[in-house]
């Protein structure tokens, strides 16, 4: 169940363009930078790019996919899309009944 802290978090981000991940991974960064996010590493992560470094303005990726921790509640939300083919993807909450809206750019 989201907190206070992370429930704005808990939507299901539409990402069927470039400008639109990017917002997502500007969303993430900010959350991570006051405390509300943490960034789980799988232990076989499929992507090259670290978060930190995507943030920062690293070029992504084919595939792309994050995981993400709410350090107050522990919500977990993921970030992930296909780039190459545009065929996009979503920020969203791992537990789907966390979801309180979707957004469609």
């Amino acid at each position: 169940m989201a907190c206070a802290r992370c429930k704005d978090l808990c939507v299901r981000y539409t990402i069927t363009h470039p400008r639109e991940l990017r917002k997502a991974i500007q969303i993430g960064a900010e959350n991570i930078a006051d405390g509300t996010l943490g960034e789980v590493v799988p232990d076989s992560p499929w992507v090259s790019v670290p978060f930190a470094e995507l943030a920062k303005g690293a070029a992504w990726d084919d595939y792309i996919e994050y995981h993400f921790r709410c350090l107050h509640c522990n919500e977990m939300f993921w970030l992930h899309a296909e780039t190459y083919h545009g065929s996009g993807g979503y920020w969203e909450p791992k537990d789907f009944k966390s979801i309180r809206e979707n957004i469609a750019n």
